[in-house]
């Protein structure tokens, strides 16, 4: 009898404690950061702060340790230099051109020179100011010389997919969301100058999707540029010039604490670091420098550069 009422206490006892961690899982979530003990999680928790911050999908108890991790991270993407050259093909395109028959040895040399002396512009668009080819046949060239599909019917810019990358990103690499099938998580995108595998992976990080890429004429894609800067909205932020790690982790904290944020996602995106930052349906966006890219130079420590984009 004795024993059957010790056996229920303890039956009782474990049942309880089950509970309470339970209840203690749920309101002191366990946080990413590792030296961040359960002491300290509760005295943060009674004393002011009330909430998690997923990095890449894994929590953070507090601020102070969510920008630890943010740091690191950004200490990672810096410690590799932004790609400054682009893809070598095996056939360039005035060569691609030249065996398809659609150029002669002469229109070839007259462009490259061209080129060579302005020091501006693509060959393609030599070609085409020279009046030696079409947009185009530049195009179909670029599709075969990419191995990518060719779209050539006319574009309009489903405004749902041009938010989900900030307009400085598709402005700089040329290129143009066309569409986001949610059923299988592919987004199709669109540029103009050949592929930027890169920035598509960078893409796929950011926003846990399938790329796959196709090739627009350089005219529509001007034209859809223009579009989407005409109607943008303000919205995102650039930081001109790139920060020390550090830096861009308190102000990627100080963003994320203003916002309430609860997601946040940071990669390399060709020149740049993009911060993707979530609250509820509510999306914000931090563009910064990275170390080595042509599109950005360093800053002093306390240099203020910030513009208001969109994106």
């Amino acid at each position: 009898m004795k024993a059957g009422k010790k056996m229920g206490r303890a039956m009782r006892l474990r049942a309880w404690m089950g509970r309470a961690r339970t209840y203690w899982a749920t309101i002191l979530p366990h946080c990413g950061q590792l030296d961040c003990s359960f002491a300290r999680r509760l005295w943060r928790r009674l004393r002011w702060w009330n909430g998690t911050i997923r990095l890449h999908g894994l929590g953070y108890c507090a601020p102070q340790c969510f920008e630890f991790a943010a740091r690191q991270r950004f200490t990672r993407i810096c410690s590799i230099s932004a790609p400054t050259q682009p893809v070598q093909h095996r056939i360039p395109l005035g060569l691609l051109m030249l065996s398809r028959g659609q150029l002669s040895n002469r229109q070839l040399r007259s462009a490259l020179e061209a080129q060579q002396a302005s020091g501006r512009h693509r060959l393609g668009e030599w070609l085409e100011k020279l009046g030696f080819a079409t947009e185009q046949q530049i195009t179909t060239a670029l599709g075969l010389q990419w191995a990518c599909p060719v779209l050539t019917a006319r574009v309009i810019p489903d405004s749902r997919c041009v938010r989900l990358i900030p307009f400085r990103i598709l402005e700089t690499y040329r290129m143009l969301p066309i569409q986001f099938v949610k059923a299988t998580r592919t987004f199709y995108v669109a540029f103009s100058e050949g592929i930027d595998y890169g920035v598509l992976n960078a893409v796929e990080q950011m926003l846990d999707c399938r790329t796959e890429a196709c090739l627009i004429s350089r005219s529509t894609m001007d034209e859809a540029l223009e579009q989407i800067g005409r109607d943008r909205s303000a919205g995102d932020l650039l930081f001109e010039g790139w920060r020390h790690a550090l830096e861009m982790a308190r102000i990627t904290t100080g963003y994320v604490l203003k916002l309430g944020a609860q997601n946040v996602r940071v990669v390399a995106c060709g020149g740049y670091i993009w911060a993707r930052l979530s609250a509820g349906r509510d999306v914000a966006n931090l563009i910064f420098g990275r170390p080595g890219s042509q599109q950005t130079q360093p800053l002093a420590w306390d240099e203020p550069s910030i513009q208001q984009i969109t994106g």
